[in-house]
């Protein structure tokens, strides 16, 4: 029995011309017969110099090529095969011909053995793909049984993602073919490199499919890759080309059978070849093979390359031989069950395809649980809690990310191990901001419940507690405390006392603010978040931190002037910046008549805590004035301002994102860097993810995502595709600009080749 390898070997103008061929991902096929050994490869066939169809002699299968008779030669027998009769639309000659079948539209495609045209079948009016056997194979036996065998195959495969087989026919010139389904899409392989790893996976399992009920029936494909899927418009994943298809009986009685089905033909695509296939070790085929095959796809997926390679065409054909697996920095569970699936030994392989289906999933699941963990640690640790804003957000988040990861994966261990430091965290940062109970619970949950700062927690509670036995001392105390405070009665909201330092802060009198309904005072700048503050009181007994501004009045006040401003201030304030004179006969610099100053506003933060004061439940509110820290951040927002500007006349290659009107603006040095044209504009977001290179997506994902949440800066490397198709190694550097509100209004930064 000849080999693959053993052909090549013994023809050394064969051997050269593979040589000098590069390597692709196309099927070779060594066809075995009593007549001749013919290797075949679809670039060496000169399509343009083939008729579509050529009258084909029956009786010159009895003749040599050379026109002398062969002796013991038979006639091909090609079983029941109906004739059909088949014409090209531009053939106006036949037009009357009333009995024609299909009428030929276009071509498709090739391959080594077979063109495929679109057709138009009358009896039911539809269009159909056709394959038609070459005409210069159509008078070899082997490659007659072949097509037969291929297109009996379909049609006994009756799964929604093999192709559909419609009729097998001989035309009125002896011309093989048969018609099948028309697939309005392309082929998997000039999709695979546009699609995300998740989109890849669900065909591969959908192919699987297909390949599963094969082998159910007995079927080995033997020629599995991306080239031979088809990917229609509307979801279809049909498994093609079954041209090497060999039935593998699964007793070992039947084993010669196979053997004579697979010797009569070998072959497959070097680039994905099981080592069996490469060398034409017949005994060792089975379903196995397609496992591997199977293997390869997926190890394409996550790499972005088939297995094998080489130089050239011959060396891509040793190396399948001895199944030498290309590098790739590809890592992960996934990447293992590629090589599994491609173990030299058939035996070392997955026993079947489901095993090898099953572990898929099993890895898919545990990849998005390692995903979740690694978007928690980002989360909560790319920049320290205790430096974000809400700091029990960022962390709360993160810790709900990795409840979702071990749901995934319950055994996942990093998950385990990341959920509880965020526990440790989380309750230190509660501990901090004297949330006792709370950094309790949380260090029992991490199982920390013991340790030694979980202690030290217990105990300033237990203080705190026992100081809430004597807060009827506190009143006295609170009156000159240097914090600005009001105690206020929880039952009807009524200030009870305030002391000098909330008097100096606010300019009132004791007696103007004592007695007061909290929720009426006209020191609020903003009714809207005065309103917000007395209901987060009514729901929640406490506030922290509360964001506000209060007005400052001066001595002088009390004229009735002065009053009026301050109250019509007050009501069309409503968190806008107070600007501009709001009653008559104000000045633009904001005096009122007789050198009489208006009332400031001033940037403050309040906090409440219930306390027992003679056995009545109160509200201690403590005010802290944050002026001048507002006043930093605004010119710390300007000073970023001024940078951009700076980059922008500097002529840098800058980018900036505008999240509301959802656009990138480029200088024209990032058009240069990029390698895009300035005529076609700044790329739109959506577009510029598709010009990553899909490894990199997620990793600019998540840093844009985590800029926008909080206004986090960034330092990433990623690929890029230009104008000419080739990826372009990039460096950006960028950070969130967010507004007095928390609210990120613009990311912008630089862009620059990576070194």
């Amino acid at each position: 029995m000849r080999s693959l390898l053993d052909t090549i070997d013994d023809d050394g103008s064969l051997a050269k011309r593979l040589a000098e061929m590069p390597a692709d991902a196309k099927t070779i096929t060594l066809a075995i017969s009593q007549f001749r050994n013919t290797l075949q490869h679809p670039s060496w066939a000169d399509d343009e110099q083939l008729p579509l169809f050529s009258e084909v002699d029956t009786d010159s299968l009895n003749e040599t090529i050379d026109g002398g008779p062969i002796e013991g030669a038979k006639p091909i027998d090609d079983g029941f095969v109906p004739p059909r009769r088949i014409r090209s639309l531009n053939d106006a000659a036949n037009d009357d011909d009333d009995d024609v079948e299909y009428r030929l539209i276009g071509k498709l495609g090739s391959g080594g053995t077979g063109i495929v045209y679109q057709a138009h079948q009358r009896a039911i009016d539809r269009e159909v793909a056709i394959k038609v056997l070459r005409s210069e194979l159509a008078a070899d036996p082997s490659s007659r049984s072949r097509f037969l065998a291929e297109a009996r195959v379909i049609g006994a495969l009756d799964h929604p993602n093999v192709i559909a087989l419609h009729d097998l026919c001989i035309d009125d010139k002896g011309q093989l073919f048969y018609a099948m389904k028309r697939i309005d899409g392309t082929s998997w392989d000039l999709q695979i490199d546009e699609m995300d790893v998740e989109k890849n996976l669900s065909i591969l399992l959908r192919v699987a499919d297909a390949i599963r009920y094969a082998h159910s029936q007995g079927w080995i494909h033997r020629d599995l890759k991306p080239e031979n899927v088809m990917l229609g418009r509307f979801g279809e994943v049909l498994v093609a080309d079954w041209g090497l298809a060999v039935n593998c009986f699964p007793h070992q009685e039947h084993r010669e059978h196979l053997v004579a089905q697979a010797s009569s033909a070998i072959g497959g695509t070097p680039a994905y070849m099981s080592p069996e296939l490469a060398s034409g070790n017949v005994a060792s085929l089975g379903f196995a093979t397609d496992v591997y095959l199977l293997g390869a796809i997926l190890y394409q997926i996550l790499s972005g390359h088939p297995p094998h390679h080489g130089s050239n065409l011959l060396d891509c054909i040793q190396a399948a031989a001895r199944n030498d697996i290309r590098s790739t920095d590809a890592q992960g569970e996934l990447v293992d069950v590629a090589l599994r699936a491609m173990a030299t030994r058939p035996e070392d392989r997955y026993a079947s395809v489901e095993d090898f289906v099953a572990a898929i999933e099993i890895r898919r699941t545990h990849e998005e649980s390692e995903r979740l963990v690694r978007r928690a640690k980002r989360r909560a640790w790319d920049t320290p809690p205790e430096d974000s804003d809400d700091p029990y957000e960022k962390l709360g988040s993160a810790i709900t990310l990795t409840n979702e990861a071990m749901e995934l994966w319950p055994e996942n261990r990093r998950a385990a191990e990341t959920l509880r430091r965020l526990q440790v965290d989380f309750a230190r940062i509660a501990a901090n901001q004297g949330d006792l109970d709370l950094s309790i619970r949380l260090y029992e949950s991490a199982g920390e419940g013991e340790s030694e700062a979980a202690a030290r927690i217990r105990a300033d509670r237990d203080r705190r507690d026992k100081a809430r036995e004597n807060q009827a001392k506190f009143s006295a105390l609170f009156t000159f405390s240097p914090e600005a405070g009001l105690l206020i009665r929880w039952s009807d909201k009524v200030v009870i006392e305030v002391n000098d330092a909330c008097t100096e802060l606010l300019g009132y009198e004791k007696e103007e603010l004592v007695g007061q309904v909290i929720s009426k005072l006209t020191i609020w700048a903003c009714p809207s978040r005065r309103q917000i503050f007395v209901e987060e009181l009514a729901k929640n007994g406490r506030i922290d931190n509360f964001e506000t501004q209060f007005l400052h009045r001066c001595a002088t006040m009390q004229d009735p002037e002065c009053e009026k401003f301050a109250l019509n201030k007050q009501r069309t304030a409503d968190g806008a910046e107070l600007s501009g004179a709001e009653s008559d006969g104000v000045g633009p610099d904001g005096m009122m008549p007789e050198g009489i100053m208006i009332a400031q506003p001033i940037d403050v933060l309040i906090s409440a805590r219930t306390v027992e004061v003679g056995g009545e439940e109160m509200l201690l509110s403590t005010i802290r004035d944050i002026s001048k820290r507002r006043e930093i951040e605004r010119d710390l927002e300007q000073s970023r301002q001024r940078l951009k500007d700076l980059q922008r006349l500097a002529g840098l290659g800058t980018w900036s994102y505008d999240p509301v009107a959802d656009e990138i603006r480029w200088s024209s040095e990032t058009y240069r860097i990029t390698g895009r044209d300035p005529a076609k504009g700044a790329p739109s977001l959506r577009e510029l993810m598709n010009l990553v290179h899909p490894d990199d997506r997620l990793i600019l994902n998540d840093a844009i995502t985590m800029a926008m949440q909080n206004g986090a800066s960034y330092q990433i490397r990623f690929r890029q595709k230009d104008d000419t198709g080739v990826y372009r190694n990039l460096l950006a550097r960028g950070q969130g600009d967010v507004n007095e509100f928390g609210q990120t209004v613009d990311l912008y930064g630089v862009l620059m080749p990576a070194r």
